[in-house]
């Protein structure tokens, strides 16, 4: 019958399961010491002789129905043969006697074998990584991402409410005198870009805060005297662009007349620069109201940076391929022309310094139209010294119409508009002084030059970048968190699996035909423990958490 000196010992409450979906990473001494903890112990024996003999999974066993029946684990070992421990699963339990109890058990092969076999490179499918860097891990999920927002928005406001409008002429009015000027004839330099005009710069003030008119007098007035000088054809373009294309130390400021009113105007220099500056959007690294715990789902297609010119181009940008640290930039470039020519590139984007291939251009500006008809050649020849006038006309409709003319609920009020003229001010009867004389002059000649190309971009204050920072819903990116939590991410690689490294689990999944490792494991065994890894198994670092997924599982 052989030596009665095997031991057995009976626990309860072990959480392992027989389909090794949840297994542990402890080597025999610390599972044996799970198992004789006053939470887990139940009972034990040395009168056993030799237990787990060939094709026998059941123990005969002293102790009671009950004891048993509580129990769902066993540790058993033949001291005469080996001194291996070895862990199985209760799988029944049959009562024979009040003194006899039969136990049906099933090997557990990965707590068995865990400490002798080695893990070795194969290909690995997912596993929880120990480097969760944002940008580190980007392998492509088959995850449904569902409906994204926008988490926030930036728009750059170097290209809004502060513009110049260019004048290109040939012809530029003499300083201190009401006629004359100075033909050109060559070229001239602005951003690299060679031209056959010079160039003359105009103010153009869009502050309406206080329900002022824009301020284009002085161009109103250079265009006037140009006429009047007999030189509007030498006037090529107009047209308009924001304050950031023109480098304002290359600005040559000219002071005239036209008639008894005094101007200005600004000459733009030779510039062989390409004007610059840098947009500088803050990487997202946090939701608002969100506790993420996995990194990956600050990156693309969980989170990036969505950049529009607001006119049909438009790109999607990954964060994680800027390799700034903290942040992304954009590099703006401009160069004055008709309709202004804009860029913005990425900065350290994709390994390339600039990525001129993903860069987006500026929308178009408004070309503005002129013209010297008939009316503004008799103007300028007859009238030139009223220029002021009209334009205080003007002034005096609009204030007219937006002081009292408006009512709180935006409809016009016809008792404001009439008690703002009652005051011996009639438009009607102001401009028509001017037209009275017209006729005579109205069978000259028109000459006109260019035609209005302004959009509603423009217009509505919209000819800009806007960086918007979009991001998956609440309700889907926590699912796709969660899942991360219980499953790690897609590695698809071959390399040495994580088992540990977690604070409390690893989940490791490898190839179908794959091992993650070898030793001195029985192959029925060693195949056990390689099918749980082809299926997929989390690894836990601490039997008392295993199963709560919640648990925080930082890496170690």
């Amino acid at each position: 019958m052989g030596i009665l000196n095997s031991k057995i010992i009976l626990a309860k409450g072990i959480k392992m399961d027989r389909e090794y979906v949840n297994v542990l990473s402890y080597n025999s001494t610390q599972l044996l010491a799970l198992l004789n903890s006053n939470e887990h112990y139940v009972n034990s024996s040395i009168t056993f002789a030799f237990i787990g003999g060939k094709n026998t999974n059941i123990i005969s066993c002293p102790f009671s129905y009950n004891e048993c029946l509580m129990s769902n684990y066993i540790a058993f070992q033949n001291p005469n043969y080996s001194n291996k421990w070895f862990f199985a699963f209760i799988t029944n339990v049959i009562y024979k006697s009040d003194g006899m109890t039969q136990i049906e058990f099933e090997i557990d092969a990965w707590s068995t074998w865990f400490e002798d076999w080695i893990k070795k490179p194969c290909y690995v499918l997912r596993e929880h990584v120990n480097d969760d860097t944002i940008g580190a891990n980007t392998v492509k999920e088959n995850l449904d991402i569902g409906d994204v927002i926008e988490e926030d928005k930036f728009e750059d406001l170097s290209y809004t409410y502060d513009y110049w409008v260019i004048v290109e002429s040939s012809w530029q009015p003499s300083d201190n005198s009401s006629s004359g000027g100075e033909q050109f004839s060559g070229i001239g330099i602005y951003n690299k870009t060679i031209s056959g005009t010079q160039m003359f710069a105009f103010k153009y003030d869009t502050d309406t805060s206080d329900n002022r008119i824009p301020s284009l007098l002085d161009l109103a007035l250079f265009l006037f005297r140009t006429n009047s000088d007999g030189h509007i054809n030498d006037v090529n373009n107009i047209y308009i662009v924001p304050n950031s294309a023109v480098n304002q130390t290359k600005l040559e400021l000219h002071t005239t007349q036209a008639g008894t009113n005094t101007f200005s105007f600004y000459r733009l220099q030779w510039d062989t620069d390409i004007l610059g500056f840098d947009t500088s959007i803050p990487k997202v690294t946090s939701f608002n109201g969100l506790s993420i715990k996995n990194n990956k789902c600050f990156c693309y297609p969980y989170n990036y940076l969505f950049v529009t010119n607001n006119s049909g181009n438009n790109n999607i940008f990954k964060y994680e391929d800027f390799y700034n640290q903290n942040n992304c930039v954009f590099k703006n470039q401009l160069a004055i022309c008709n309709g202004v020519s804009g860029r913005i590139v990425p900065y350290n984007h994709k390994g390339k310094e600039w990525d001129y291939d993903e860069s987006l251009p500026l929308a178009k500006y408004p070309t503005c139209s002129w013209s010297s008809d008939a009316y503004i050649n008799w103007l300028s020849a007859n009238a030139v010294n009223n220029i002021t006038q009209i334009v205080n006309i003007g002034e005096k409709i609009a204030t007219s119409f937006m002081g009292g003319g408006v009512s709180s609920n935006g409809q016009q009020n016809p008792s404001n508009i009439s008690s703002g003229l009652s005051t011996g001010f009639s438009i009607a009867n102001s401009i028509g002084n001017f037209i009275g004389g017209f006729y005579s002059a109205s069978l000259l000649p028109n000459i006109q030059g260019n035609q209005p190309t302004g959009d509603i971009a423009w217009a509505s204050n919209s000819n800009k970048f806007t960086f918007r920072k979009m991001r998956v819903k609440d309700e889907n990116i926590k699912i796709i968190d969660d899942y991360f939590s219980r499953f790690g991410y897609q590695i698809n690689r071959i390399k040495e699996p994580n088992i540990i490294g977690r604070q409390n689990f690893n989940y490791v999944e490898i190839g179908s035909s794959e091992e993650i490792g070898n030793g001195e494991v029985p192959t029925n065994f060693m195949n056990t423990i390689n099918n749980a890894c082809r299926k997929g198994v989390t690894i836990w670092h601490n039997h008392e958490n295993l199963g709560n997924f919640n648990v925080s599982n930082n890496i170690v």
